[in-house]
C-alpha cells in the first residue's frame, strides 16, 4: 500500500512539473538532408599554421639580425670596464634590458668571441628572436621593433 502511494506521488509530481505540452515546434524550413561544404582540395584533417610574419623595418633603420650582431659583438668584450661595456650595449637594447644589465660584471660573460652567423627566428612584425653561436655556447636574443627600429629586450644563454 505504501509502495503504491509512493509510485502515484512520483507520477503526479512528474505530470505537474516535468512534462511540457506536446505541441508541434514552429520554426524555419525542415531539411531532409544536411548541407555539406564542397571543396575541391583534399582535407588532410590538419590545420595549417598561420604564416610567419617577417619583421617590419623602418626606412633607414637596422634590421633585427644586424642589431643582434652588433649587440653580440659588444656583449663578448668582457675585458672592458663595466661602464664602457654598458655604453657599448646601450644603442642596441631597450631601457628595460639596460636596467637589468646595470650591475653585471662584463668579465662574467661566459664567451669571448662570436663564432658563427646570426639566425633570425621571426615571430611577428614587431617581435623576433636571433640565435648567435659564440665560442662557449649560443647567445639567444629577443628583439622588439615597435616602430620598425629594433632593440634587444632579452638575453638567454645555452652552454655548449
Amino acid at each position: 500500500m505504501v509502495l503504491l502511494a509512493l509510485v502515484l506521488l512520483v507520477v503526479g509530481v512528474f505530470r505537474v512539473f516535468g512534462a511540457a505540452p506536446q505541441s508541434p515546434v514552429q520554426g524555419g524550413p525542415r531539411y531532409t538532408e544536411l548541407p555539406t561544404l564542397v571543396t575541391h582540395e583534399p582535407d588532410d584533417g590538419v590545420a595549417t599554421p598561420p604564416p610567419v610574419q617577417s619583421p617590419s623595418v623602418a626606412p633607414g633603420a637596422a634590421n633585427p639580425v644586424d642589431v643582434a650582431a652588433s649587440f653580440a659583438a659588444s656583449w663578448v668584450q668582457g675585458t672592458r670596464s663595466a661602464s664602457s661595456w654598458l655604453a657599448a650595449l646601450r644603442p642596441h637594447c631597450t631601457e628595460h634590458l639596460l636596467e637589468q644589465l646595470r650591475d653585471v660584471d662584463p668579465s662574467s660573460v661566459p664567451a669571448s668571441k662570436v663564432t658563427g652567423k646570426p639566425t633570425l627566428i621571426p615571430r611577428a612584425f614587431t617581435y623576433a628572436e636571433v640565435s648567435i653561436p659564440l665560442d662557449a655556447g649560443v647567445l639567444k636574443l629577443r628583439l622588439l621593433g615597435p616602430d620598425g627600429h629594433w632593440y634587444v629586450d632579452g638575453v638567454d644563454w645555452d652552454r655548449s
